[in-house]
């Protein structure tokens, strides 16, 4: 038997004096749980079946990394108000991004109604169940997520802390779980399930990303010394931050304070959570109902893509690469699972460059150029090849049959209408957004230079679909896209971008060889782009 449904056995009372059918809800709830190990996570990790359990535990370790890393800075900050604020608003952060990304199908579903409503059930019984189901999920993150900050409070405090620590993080996950579903059944009340799809995966891109990437912009933002000697100081508009609720029991009973706005805190932090889940128990069949639209179909919304047709007629030579084009848009516009793993990848290409950068070293206020951080655009590049590697790759790979029941001769003429999505769609947005960070660190510095960089990017293109596009786009299941690619694709990918900025650098040696590179890859790139991509697939 699950411990979680032990301790829920100890709680019993409380259901049925709300009016819960308790064995009925026990059931579903047993259920759930069953079903949750067998579900694959949201974040990407290992898809064969016997790692299903690893790949659940695995989860738990971002958890605990992250709890270790928010217990390290609640240590060195003194001042009890802030220690708390920091912590909560880490915790309301991370746990509203997990919530979201891994558990939105919990939120959100309406197919266990075909199951559970044919059946005399109140429908009190199935919320409760369900929020008792997410509540559970929370408990086990919050054991690795607030854990190590909860040692530290013991450490300052003594064992008086930890319990009401732990009422405090109780408050914080009702608080969290009602205001997600306050978020999501206003979107639904005004709008449809399509816009709420997009919502839910772009929080689950921007977690994949903070977790791929982000734990090096975070110890660079975090200025050590400076929070050690931290105060709070009182704001009238504090009342309406709920991260600055939870730090006020703290500084009534450990720290003496006697400030009237301290005692309103608390008040506010345990009355707004079960006031809002009074509501949310009385609102519950109106919520259901509106969950109903989100069992229309999946369809992208029919629109116009004006740009989109613009730069595909400007681009494209022949009907061929201009239905690849549009074709390819529309899978890497509606492909939500394929996204998840393109957009992280893709961060790298942005990040990498200012990281290299500020590891060099600052000096006072202003970075001091030292004449080569164009080169560190070229990541851009490598980047965009695992952009390239997945494109071979779907989550609705079965409907590749239609590169064979079109006709298609000429695959050559496809492969190009997939690359020049991806420079419409990707590179130059990356290589943009490179630009406006350079240009806001070096002034007109390295304008040209980088310039030069998006063509040569332009130019490498063709060169790196060379070593990865070897069958009919989006034609393999996008499970197979985790198993590691050979080490000498990705290398020549490596040395295709090293060979660029190589001689960007050697042509910079000499009297305006920047320009004649440029004048160069010009010459290139039509060569590149007509006589490099394979003729058929493999």
């Amino acid at each position: 038997m699950d411990i979680s449904l032990r301790i829920l056995d100890l709680f019993r009372f409380i259901f049925e004096k709300l009016g819960v059918d308790y064995l009925t809800m026990r059931a579903i709830v047993s259920t759930k749980l069953v079903l949750d190990r067998r579900r694959a996570p949201a974040m990407p990790r290992s898809n064969s079946e016997n790692q299903s359990e690893k790949s659940y535990l695995q989860g738990y370790l971002f958890h605990l990394i992250f709890g270790i890393f928010l217990a390290a800075i609640i240590y060195i900050i003194k001042d009890n108000m802030l220690r708390m604020a920091y912590f909560a608003g880490a915790f309301f952060f991370m746990t509203t991004m997990y919530l979201v990304s891994d558990f939105s199908f919990v939120l959100l579903d309406t197919k266990d109604k075909n199951i559970i409503m044919t059946k005399p059930v109140e429908s009190k019984t199935v919320s409760v169940s369900k929020f008792v189901h997410i509540f559970i999920y929370m408990v086990r993150l919050n054991i690795f997520l607030a854990g190590p900050s909860m040692v530290v409070f013991i450490l300052s405090y003594g064992l008086a802390a930890a319990f009401i620590f732990v009422l405090e993080v109780i408050f914080m996950d009702l608080l969290i779980f009602i205001m997600t579903i306050f978020i999501y059944f206003a979107v639904l009340r005004f709008f449809d399930g399509e816009l709420l799809r997009n919502i839910i995966n772009t929080i689950q891109i921007l977690l994949t990303v903070l977790l791929s990437i982000g734990y090096q912009v975070a110890v660079r933002m975090i200025d050590f010394t400076s929070i050690k000697s931290m105060n709070y100081n009182f704001s009238f508009r504090d009342y309406f931050n709920p991260v600055l609720w939870f730090g006020a029991p703290f500084e009534i009973i450990f720290s003496g304070g006697k400030a009237s706005y301290l005692y309103v805190f608390s008040a506010l932090l345990v009355v707004v959570p079960l006031i809002s889940f009074v509501f949310y128990l009385k609102l519950s069949k109106v919520m259901e109902q509106l969950l109903l639209k989100l069992e229309s179909g999946e369809t992208e919304r029919l629109k116009k893509h004006f740009i989109q047709e613009l730069v595909g007629k400007i681009l494209c030579r022949n009907t061929v690469q201009y239905q690849s084009f549009h074709f390819a848009n529309a899978v890497l516009r509606s492909d939500r699972s394929l996204k998840l793993k393109i957009y992280p990848a893709l961060s790298t290409g942005i990040l990498l460059p200012v990281l290299m950068i500020f590891n060099m070293g600052i000096r006072g206020e202003k970075y001091q150029a030292t004449g080569i951080e164009y080169l560190y655009l070229y990541f851009v590049i490598v980047a965009i090849s695992s952009v390239v590697r997945l494109v071979n790759y779907s989550s609705a790979w079965k409907g590749s049959y239609v590169y064979i029941s079109s006709g298609f001769e000429r695959m050559e003429e496809v492969y190009r209408g997939v690359l020049k999505t991806i420079l419409f769609r990707f590179m130059v947005p990356v290589e943009m957004l490179g630009a406006i960070i350079y240009i806001a660190l070096f002034r007109n510095l390295f304008l040209f230079d980088i310039a030069v960089v998006f063509i040569a990017g332009i130019a490498a293109l063709p060169l790196i679909g060379k070593v990865y596009i070897c069958e009919y786009p989006f034609s393999r299941p996008l499970e197979e896209s985790n198993q590691k690619e050979s080490i000498d694709k990705m290398l020549l990918t490596i040395l295709i971008a090293g060979a660029f900025a190589g001689l960007h650098a050697l042509f910079r040696l000499i009297h305006n060889g920047t320009m004649i590179y440029a004048a160069v890859l010009v010459v290139f790139i039509p060569l590149f782009w007509k006589y490099v991509l394979p003729k058929s697939n493999k």
